[in-house]
């Protein structure tokens, strides 16, 4: 019986990841060079004197995105977000322009006052639930008047990537919950999906209470070129290549339960 049950739950896991896959792939099939060759969405980095554009400030961006279970457990269960229903794994931590330089970043740049569009400030409560302690105005200040762009456009190329790293490792991570896996298990869910993406990807790892002094995954980042339309993120990048790795994990790490 116990190997039957195991049985079902691969057949599960199987067919979520195939929904997954199908709906990441019709997302964004347009961008495919051929059905059989994928566009290279991994490529090595520029150095930073010729990829910084006149202007700009930095060179590619970081979206961050937090491990919900995880950042609740962490002295924060009687926050509003924590308090409400969760329906996401990963939530939107922040979008940040980086520079090359580890710890050369960019922040609180002067911009405008931050006046979203009321559609797309109801998507984005979705999948930024810290918006009810003030969250998006924080990250606007910090981190959003350093990218140049608009105060919509850049949220929502934030909300653009997340929905793409929820395709890829959301289902994944549901079917870890309690138990431990290793990057390079996540890296190989994301490479379903298209290869090179799993490089594209950092894991940031904290040790919490009741946690045994075992690693728990925090935060999930992906590394973007800013050689989108007018400084947006467009191309993912291969992380090694702008400086940016793994901090904290291990060999192996922890995926707590999203209550």
């Amino acid at each position: 019986m116990a190997s039957l049950g195991a049985h079902k739950s691969k057949i599960v896991l199987a067919a979520v990841m195939l929904g997954s896959l199908l709906a990441w792939h019709l997302r964004h099939g347009p961008e495919m060079t051929s059905a059989t060759e994928p566009r290279d969405t991994a490529r090595q980095a520029e150095g930073p004197a010729a990829k910084r554009s006149a202007g700009a400030g930095f060179d590619f961006y970081l979206l961050a995105m937090t491990v919900s279970a995880a950042f609740c457990a962490d002295g924060h269960q009687q926050s509003a977000e924590c308090r409400a229903p969760r329906r996401w794994p990963l939530v939107i931590h922040g979008l940040w322009p980086e520079r090359i330089e580890p710890r050369a970043y960019p922040h609180d740049c002067a911009a405008p006052p931050l006046q979203l569009d009321p559609k797309l400030e109801q998507q984005l409560r979705e999948f930024m639930p810290g918006m009810a302690a003030g969250l998006r105005e924080y990250e606007w200040r910090k981190h959003g008047g350093c990218s140049g762009l608009d105060d919509n456009v850049y949220f929502s190329s934030a909300l653009n990537l997340a929905h793409d790293l929820e395709t890829l490792l959301a289902a994944r991570l549901a079917t870890l919950e309690g138990n431990e896996v290793t990057p390079a298990e996540l890296r190989e869910t994301a490479n379903l999906f298209n290869p090179p993406l799993g490089a594209t990807l950092t894991f940031h790892c904290r040790t919490l209470r009741g946690s045994d002094s075992r690693p728990v995954l925090y935060e999930v980042r992906q590394c973007v070129d800013n050689d989108g339309p007018g400084g947006t993120p467009g191309t993912p990048l291969d992380c090694a290549t702008v400086n940016r790795r793994d901090q904290g994990c291990g060999a192996s790490f922890l995926v707590l339960r999203l209550r």
